[in-house]
């Protein structure tokens, strides 16, 4: 079986819906990867582990869950468990705009929500275009799955 991986961090800022005033920093660094090329050239959905750092929240906590690649959007969904053991979700998508191609490749709104899947923040992230391009390219890599 073919595969593929590579890897990508974005950073950025949230904020919490009852602080909307106290901007926290927030850091991902996701591995996506498919171990089937069949499987994803027919459902496009990628596994993402890695670590976020979310100021208040969690540091460099091990994270789980999905990057789907859609006509025109990237869905974002992963889970993580936050410094006090409660489990926190963090969904976002990008989506392509023609008229600012890379500003909408770089640029990923985030909800945060807790454990009962309440929206309890907000966060805009980034992919540094300038120096975490080399990086992110270089990180591509075909795999055989075993």
């Amino acid at each position: 079986m073919l595969g593929f991986f590579f890897r990508e961090t974005m950073r950025g800022s949230f904020y919490l819906l009852d602080a909307p005033l106290v901007e926290r920093g927030l850091e991902f660094t996701l591995k996506v990867e498919t171990r089937k090329l069949r499987r994803f050239l027919r459902d496009r959905i990628c596994t993402t582990t890695g670590t976020v750092s979310a100021e208040g929240i969690a540091k460099e906590a091990k994270l789980e869950g999905t990057l789907a690649f859609r006509e025109r959007c990237l869905p974002y969904d992963f889970t993580f468990t936050g410094d006090d053991s409660k489990r926190y979700r963090l969904r976002g998508q990008k989506d392509f705009n023609w008229f600012a191609p890379a500003e909408s490749i770089s640029t990923l709104p985030i909800t945060l929500l807790d454990d009962t899947e309440t929206e309890i923040g907000r966060a805009i992230v980034r992919f540094d275009l300038r120096s975490d391009t080399g990086r992110f390219v270089k990180s591509f890599r075909l795999q055989l799955a075993r």
